[in-house]
C-alpha cells in the first residue's frame, strides 16, 4: 500500500531559516505538520552565506525542530526557497526553423528553440544560471501559445526568463545543505516559492505582483498568463525600518525599537491620535506615537515606491489584474496594505494568503512561513506528477545525527 509521502519545505532568507514539514496524503491533500524557524545569528547576510558553521548550525536546528514537531523521523523528499542580493533575470527570445517534412512540433524543438533562447545570455564568468523559465511561444501566424508540443508550425519562437546567480554564492548554499546531510535538495527562487503559496491560477493569469518583504530585502515577482516575466531585489527589509526607529528615537536598543514596532507601528500616521504616546520605562521617558509612525511612514513609502518602479521596468504595470500580494515579515506593518494602495495605484494590495494547504493554522497564516509552504507545495505537486523517490542516500546522514 502507498504510504503519505513526508515533505520538507526550507526557507534559506536573508538572515534566518524557515522549515516546514507536510504529509502528502494518498489523497493528494497535503497536511502542514510541524514548523520552526531558526536564527542564523550572521551566518547568512543579504541571502549569502558568511559563515558555514553558523549556517548549519541554523539549519540543522530549524530542521530538527520541524521534524519534532511533525512526530517525523524520515523524508521523501525536500525543496529549498533562495535568493540573495546578487540574484538577477533577464527576458529573452529566439527562434527556430522546425526541420521535419509534416512540421509538426515535437519536445525536441521546444527544448531546443528553450535552449537556443537561454544561450543567448551574457554571462558573467563567475555567473550560473538557476531557472530557465518558459513564458510564451509563438509560431508563424499565431502568438501567445502556452505549449506548441504537437502544433503545426514553420518556425518556433520562444520568450524565455533566466535567473543566474554567482556560482560561488550557489555552491556555498548547496555546501550548507550537504553540511547537514541535504545533498541533492532542488534549490527554487523564491518569488516563485511566494507566487506558489498565495496565487491562485487566475491570479497569475490575470497579472499579478508578489512582494515579499523580509529582514534584509525585498523581493518581488511579476507574473502573467501563469509565468515569471520581472524579478528584482530591493536592499530595504524590516530590519530597515527598525534602524530607523532607533536612529531617530533612541528608544533604548534595537531589540526595544523592534518590539516597539511590532506592537506600536503602523505605516498611516494618521491613524494615531496626536496625543497618544508610549512609555519607555528604562529610558524614563515618554516618545509620541505618532512621531514614530512618521518614521515609519517615510520608509514604507521609499520602499513601495521602489516596487512601483519595478513594476514599472517590467512593462505590464496595465496588465496587474491579479492584485499586489504583500507577504514576508515585514508585510505585517499595520496598514502597509492601504498605504501600498495609493503608492502603486493597485485597487487590490492584500496580505497574501496561502491556499491548497491545510494543516497548523498558525502557520499558515504567518507570512514569515510563506516561502517555505510555497516550496513544499511545488514540491507535492512535482511528486504527484512523477511519484516520490523514498530513503534517498542524501537525506540519510542528517537523520542518523539527530535519532
Amino acid at each position: 500500500m502507498v504510504q503519505p509521502a513526508v515533505l520538507l519545505g526550507l526557507d534559506l532568507g536573508a538572515s534566518k531559516v524557515v522549515s516546514v514539514i507536510a504529509v502528502l496524503e494518498t489523497s493528494g491533500a497535503l497536511q502542514i505538520t510541524g514548523a520552526a524557524q531558526a536564527n542564523a545569528e550572521g551566518g547568512i547576510r543579504m541571502g549569502e552565506i558568511n559563515d558555514m558553521e553558523l549556517t548549519t548550525r541554523a539549519i540543522n536546528r530549524a530542521v530538527e525542530e520541524s521534524m519534532r514537531a511533525a512526530g517525523q523521523t524520515k523524508l521523501d523528499g525536500l525543496r529549498v526557497s533562495v535568493d540573495g542580493i546578487q540574484f538577477k533575470g533577464e527576458n529573452l527570445r529566439d527562434s527556430i526553423t522546425i526541420s521535419s517534412m509534416d512540421k509538426i512540433i515535437t519536445v525536441a524543438d521546444r527544448d531546443r528553440v528553450l535552449e537556443q533562447a537561454a544561450n543567448g545570455c551574457k554571462l558573467a564568468k563567475e555567473e550560473t544560471v538557476l531557472h530557465r523559465i518558459p513564458q510564451m511561444f509563438h509560431i508563424k501566424g499565431q502568438r501567445d501559445i502556452r505549449n506548441p508540443v504537437n502544433m503545426v508550425g514553420e518556425s518556433l519562437e520562444a520568450e524565455v526568463r533566466i535567473i543566474v546567480a554567482p556560482g560561488p554564492v550557489l555552491g556555498n548554499i548547496n555546501r550548507a545543505l550537504q553540511l547537514s546531510g541535504l545533498q541533492g535538495a532542488d534549490l527554487l527562487y523564491s518569488p516563485m516559492a511566494s507566487a506558489e503559496a498565495v496565487l491562485t491560477r487566475e491570479d497569475s493569469e490575470n497579472g499579478a505582483v508578489v512582494v515579499d518583504i523580509g529582514d534584509e530585502l525585498t523581493h518581488l515577482g511579476v507574473f502573467l498568463r501563469g509565468a515569471l516575466f520581472h524579478s528584482a531585489v530591493i536592499p530595504i527589509g524590516g530590519r530597515h525600518f527598525t534602524r530607523d526607529l532607533e536612529i531617530t528615537k533612541h528608544l533604548g536598543g534595537i531589540s526595544v525599537a523592534e518590539r516597539i514596532k511590532r506592537v506600536y507601528g503602523t505605516a498611516l500616521p494618521s491613524q494615531v491620535p496626536p496625543e497618544e504616546h508610549i512609555e519607555l520605562e528604562e529610558e524614563g521617558r515618554q516618545v509620541s506615537r505618532r512621531e514614530l509612525a512618521e518614521v515609519l511612514h517615510a520608509r514604507a513609502v521609499e520602499l513601495l515606491n521602489m516596487v512601483l518602479a519595478e513594476i514599472g521596468r517590467s512593462g505590464l504595470i496595465h496588465e496587474i489584474h491579479g492584485g499586489v500580494h504583500l507577504v514576508g515579515g515585514g508585510a505585517l506593518l499595520p496598514h502597509l496594505p492601504i498605504l501600498a494602495q495609493n503608492i502603486l495605484g493597485r485597487p487590490r494590495v492584500v496580505l497574501g494568503r496561502v491556499h491548497g494547504l491545510q494543516g497548523l493554522p498558525q502557520v499558515l497564516s504567518n507570512p514569515l512561513y510563506t516561502n517555505a509552504l510555497g516550496v513544499v507545495k511545488a514540491l507535492a505537486r512535482d511528486l504527484q506528477e512523477t511519484g516520490p523517490k523514498r530513503g534517498g542516500d542524501g537525506l540519510r546522514g542528517f537523520f542518523k545525527k539527530l535519532f
